[in-house]
């Protein structure tokens, strides 16, 4: 593989990667209600899953995957109900804010390894980064290193967004401060929810 490959390959993640979508919205959401730590173990849950997603890739079973309907719907309604138990949570700590306190958005994800499943799950239920992997990404793979390639480019994607994601934790701390006051930790949670429910309609509504 060339460096310009590896390059393009590079711009075209992190492009990807800033646009807000259901991993952005975890970190962001996890940053700004939640403590620090929690969104960076999102972070290397969601890297773990483009690690996975390369993984299966360079086995051909995200072809099988999109090749059977049935299990393609199956992912997609995970990833649906998924996002929209998200949302929920969301929802029921906005009712429960008070002043001067965050509104923890779940109980039991105050450990850290429910907060690493979170991303990994949060990435691995989205047909759409299968599909990328089905059509971007095999243009990028050398068909004599196609396990070495593939686990090269799921390390670079999972590189250059953690990175970008890092960016956004830090920038989400500088006003985490806003989200003691009751009425606006309710609001965050809310758009938060509401935009999770968003993403899981979308999702509901996509087809192969």
């Amino acid at each position: 593989m060339s460096w310009e490959s590896i390059w393009l390959f590079i711009v075209i993640v992190f492009f990807i990667a800033i646009i807000p979508g259901p991993n952005a919205l975890l970190v962001l959401s996890t940053a700004l209600t939640q403590r620090k730590l929690f969104a960076f173990i999102n972070v290397l849950g969601v890297s773990c899953g483009f690690l996975f997603h390369a993984f299966v890739s360079a086995n051909g079973m995200s072809l099988l995957l999109s090749q059977t309907p049935m299990a393609f719907e199956g992912l997609k309604w995970v990833g649906v109900l998924y996002l929209a138990w998200l949302g929920y949570n969301h929802f029921r700590a906005a009712l429960r804010a008070q002043e001067g306190v965050l509104a923890i958005v779940s109980a039991s994800g105050s450990k850290l390894y429910n907060q690493f499943f979170k991303g990994l799950f949060t990435n691995l239920l989205n047909p759409k980064i299968v599909l990328f992997y089905l059509s971007i990404f095999p243009q990028f793979v050398s068909k004599d290193h196609i396990v070495s390639d593939s686990l090269m480019l799921g390390a670079i994607q999972a590189t250059v967004v953690a990175t970008w994601f890092l960016v956004v934790i830090l920038m989400a701390d500088t006003f985490k401060k806003l989200l003691t006051k009751k009425r606006t930790s309710q609001w965050m949670n809310i758009v938060c929810g509401l935009l999770f429910v968003g993403f899981s309609i979308q999702l509901a509504l996509f087809q192969l």
